[in-house]
């Protein structure tokens, strides 16, 4: 399940190393943020961030000539690296790449990427992000990867050959190791690295992480948060020919708004007043360009917060995804299975559900869908656990399934005509009453019958929800046969070492 537990690693060893013990059977939701890589107080990181910044002169400096596509995809393109098993797949550790709509971008823009105007200490590749309509803390992690995979490879590389033993690693030749500027091209190198059979029967080798690079949230430099930050950014301009402009713009919109209001005998809103100078300000930035450089100015200087923030979202993932899943694990070992190989793709979806609600409900699985005191808030991470109750299965299992009409939570199979739907919701989920129109059309996309629901709640009120939705969707007399009301309250269950 975890790469401790794979290559018999302690998991103190991993930790007192730096490194994220990560999962080998889905992705970790966790994704590198740049920043944390240039205001890290170790040489070895800062001297990182110069050769990140290093590649992205280099591309400033081929932009400025014409170039030919396949040249743009060489240099501006990125394929992913799917070996840290970071991101968000629920089945095994593929993910998108930066394709070539970045690339493109990336070319046409990198002007911008690398300037700092004077006002930011650093130039930092995020910010080519802000521009960017498809940015999201997953792009900007396998952007970042790309550009320190030979730092990844070395850091693993020497975890390797000290602690992992023999049989479980190898000297394994690596695409795309890292950027030779003397002929201009990414070049590929060997390394003794871990590796595993993965579920095609490859060989597959393994990165792994630092915990220091790493958060659960959006990276530091992002769209939204300087938006938010509209008014911190203004008080910051030290130009202030700059500042005074921008503040009279954003006063005129909102003038404009208030005498329209007043025109027309409405209420005068603050939340509108909000938008309307948050509007205003992201409308200037193509004007003014040099207010993403005071933003970043900012978040350079915001290093304690930043630490203490991915600190805490990280320990916070480790705490569900490692402590958890292991006792939720060993809960059900101890209940053992019964695997039936006679069953359809249906009936056995109906068991495992049976089985992981069994196990939540009355053998103390329910802790384990809390962590630091807080109820688990995601169906992705119930999805996560549900991949547990899975082992030594022969059926085709697959999480997030997408297939051009939405992504069905788990579709089990065994082969094209013997497959089913299962959807997980939280009785807490706006959307809750409009799953059972969701599963008529995966059905019919997937050639599947008979779909299954698993609704979580973990409140007196939130069941009284459940019971509703589902009443009034006509599917009373499917609960506990295709309906599962799992209860995940923690103020109603007696110990299970009490009840034995």
């Amino acid at each position: 399940m975890f790469f401790s537990e794979y290559f018999g690693i302690d998991q103190h060893l991993l930790s007192e190393y730096g490194a994220v013990d990560i999962s080998l059977v889905c992705d970790m939701p966790l994704f590198i943020d740049p920043m944390l890589i240039f205001n890290s107080d170790k040489p070895e990181h800062k001297k990182l961030h110069k050769e990140i910044i290093r590649y992205f002169h280099f591309l400033a400096t081929k932009a400025n000539s014409s170039l030919q596509e396949n040249e743009i995809r060489a240099w501006f393109m990125f394929s992913e690296v799917k070996n840290n098993w970071l991101g968000y797949s629920l089945s095994g550790n593929g993910g998108l790449a930066l394709g070539e709509r970045y690339a493109q971008f990336l070319y046409n823009n990198i002007g911008f990427a690398i300037s700092t105007n004077n006002i930011s200490q650093s130039t930092h590749i995020e910010k080519i992000m802000l521009l960017y309509s498809g940015s999201g803390k997953d792009k900007i992690s396998d952007l970042t990867v790309n550009l320190i995979k030979e730092f990844l490879l070395e850091y693993t590389q020497t975890f390797a050959i000290n602690y992992i033993d023999d049989k479980l690693k190898k000297r394994i030749y690596v695409d795309r190791a890292y950027f030779n500027y003397e002929t201009e091209s990414f070049a590929n190198k060997d390394y003794v690295l871990p590796f595993f059979i993965n579920v095609n029967g490859m060989e597959e080798f393994i990165l792994l992480t630092p915990f220091y690079f790493l958060r659960e949230g959006e990276p530091s430099i992002n769209r939204d948060d300087f938006i938010k930050n509209q008014e911190r950014i203004r008080a910051s301009i030290d130009n202030d020919v700059l500042r005074a402009y921008v503040n009279n713009y954003i006063f005129e919109a909102v003038r404009r708004y208030e005498e329209q209001q007043q025109r027309n005998k409405r209420r005068i809103s603050e939340r509108s007043i909000s938008k309307i100078e948050k509007d205003a300000f992201s409308e200037l930035t193509h004007e003014y360009p040099e207010l993403y450089d005071y933003y970043i100015r900012l978040r350079e200087l915001d290093t304690p917060e930043i630490r203490a923030i991915s600190t805490t979202e990280v320990n916070y993932q480790l705490e569900k995804f490692l402590k958890n899943t292991n006792e939720l694990i060993s809960a059900v070992i101890a209940n053992g299975y019964k695997i039936n190989e006679a069953l359809s793709a249906r009936e056995e979806a109906i068991q495992r559900l049976k089985f992981f609600k069994h196990v939540i409900e009355d053998c103390d699985g329910y802790k384990n869908l809390y962590s630091a005191g807080k109820r688990i808030s995601t169906e992705d991470d119930i999805r996560r656990m549900f991949r547990l109750v899975w082992y030594d299965t022969t059926y085709k299992v697959d999480f997030d399934t997408n297939n051009g009409r939405g992504e069905a939570d788990v579709i089990v199979s065994k082969g094209q005509y013997n497959q089913n739907i299962t959807e997980f919701k939280l009785a807490s989920n706006s959307s809750l009453p409009h799953v059972f129109e969701q599963l008529k059309v995966y059905e019919a996309a997937n050639c599947a019958d008979g779909s299954l629901v698993a609704i979580f709640f973990f409140t007196e009120n939130e069941f009284e929800i459940a019971k509703r939705v589902v009443k009034n969707a006509g599917y009373e007399d499917q609960v506990n046969k295709a309906i599962f009301l799992i209860d995940c309250r923690a103020d109603n269950k007696p110990s299970a070492s009490r009840t034995k």
